[in-house]
Formats: C-alpha cells, structure tokens, sequence
C-alpha cells in the first residue's frame, strides 16, 4: 500500500526535526574540551571511532563530497592532533587515516554527546513503544540502504 501524500510531509516534517536535534547535538560538539570541531570534522571522528582506520577515499564516499574536500578536513584534523595519516607498506599509494589518543578522546566525547540525544528522543516513549520504535527504525534503515545502494 502506497503512503499517502499527507503522511508523507507529516513524516517530512518529522525527520526534520529529529535531525534538527541532531544539528543543536553537533553544534554544542564543535566547542568540546579538544578545541572548536566544524562539523564535517566531528562527522569524520565519528565515521573513524566507529571503524577501523581508513582510505581517504572512504571517508568521501561517507561525506558525499569529493576527495581533495576530504583533505582539506583531514588537513585540519592533522594540526589539530586529531588524526594522523600513515602510508601503507604494501602499496605507499594509499593513505589510511586513524585517530590519535586526542581524536579518541574526542571521539568518546562526540558518542556520549550522541547516545545523550537518543536517549532524549526515546526518553517519552514507554519501553515497549521503545522497542516497537527500534524496529521499525531499522526495517527503514535497511530499505533505505537497499535503494540507495
């Protein structure tokens, strides 16, 4: 069965203000303890302290943003001791990037700050709402992954 259009915008309106939350969450990240973080910045220390470290490469496929943009943000992540790039031995073409102790520092920061804003969202939610909630965020999740690749 086919959404309605009106259910449609009402769901709009909703992401909207679900990543509204999410932006204030960013904004009071970008003054932490570590120094100021711009936003692309927080999202690649949180791509980098949810995973292994990384191709460039991958990290634009994640920002949707070309490579030489990923430099530039790694550039600044570098000065600011947050991140280090590091040839690999095999193949000195590629540069994975990782964080240092300080970006993991900032990474503990920026997840707390996350999981804070999660809980404020799930917080009027009775426990089964909650789960019932989480499902159907993660049959979303997956379709969206399914058709966009």
């Amino acid at each position: 069965m086919q959404p309605s259009d009106a259910k449609a915008k009402q769901l709009r309106e909703s992401i909207r203000d679900v990543i509204r939350q999410f932006r204030c969450s960013d904004t009071a990240l970008a003054n932490q303890p570590h120094g100021e973080i711009s936003f692309p910045e927080v999202h690649i220390i949180e791509f980098l302290g949810d995973r292994k470290p990384c191709m460039m490469r991958e990290l634009a496929e994640y920002l949707l943003v070309a490579v030489n943009t990923v430099t530039s943000i790694v550039d600044k992540l570098e000065q600011k001791q947050l991140v280090r790039r590091e040839r690999d031995e095999t193949d000195r073409r590629i540069v994975m990037v990782q964080l240092t102790d300080k970006g993991r520092e900032a990474y503990q920061g920026i997840l707390e700050a996350r999981l804070n804003a999660c809980r404020a969202m799930l917080t009027p939610l009775n426990e089964d709402e909650q789960d019932i909630f989480m499902v159907l965020m993660r049959k979303i999740a997956r379709e969206g992954s399914a058709t966009n690749g």
